[in-house]
Formats: structure tokens, C-alpha cells, sequence
């Protein structure tokens, strides 16, 4: 016949294992959660650069005129 103190103890014993488990267990969804999608970068201001074909200097498409005669971008 089992005795109530081998019976609180198995009961004991059990809760013990299952919050062993539940807390070894927690450790891969951190992991997971930290491994999200890292959140967009912005983008940046960068233009490419065309020749211009007056003076030939490197400007971007959408800069204004640089005031030379017969500068081609408007001011």
C-alpha cells in the first residue's frame, strides 16, 4: 500500500520534472525568437552619377544646373 508521504513526494517529484522540462524546453523559442527578420534597413540617398556633356563633369541626374552656358540640366 502506497503512504501519503510516498505519495506527496511522487507528487512532488513529478511537478519538479515537469517545470525541469518545461524550462529546458524554453531555451530553442528564445533562440527562434532572436532569429526573426532583422527589421528593413532604410535606404540611402545614394544617386548614380551621369557625365554631363557640356563640361563633362559627374553630376547626379537630378541635380539643377551649374549656371555654365550651355549647361544642359536646368536650373
Amino acid at each position: 500500500m502506497i503512504a501519503v508521504p510516498k505519495l506527496i513526494l511522487l507528487i512532488l517529484l513529478a511537478v519538479a520534472v515537469w517545470y525541469g522540462i518545461r524550462w529546458l524546453n524554453r531555451a530553442p523559442a528564445i533562440i527562434a525568437r532572436r532569429r526573426q527578420a532583422p527589421p528593413p534597413r532604410p535606404q540611402s540617398a545614394v544617386e548614380d552619377l551621369t557625365a554631363c556633356q557640356t563640361c563633362g563633369a559627374y553630376v547626379a541626374a537630378s541635380a539643377r544646373g551649374c549656371g555654365k552656358p550651355g549647361c544642359p540640366q536646368p536650373l
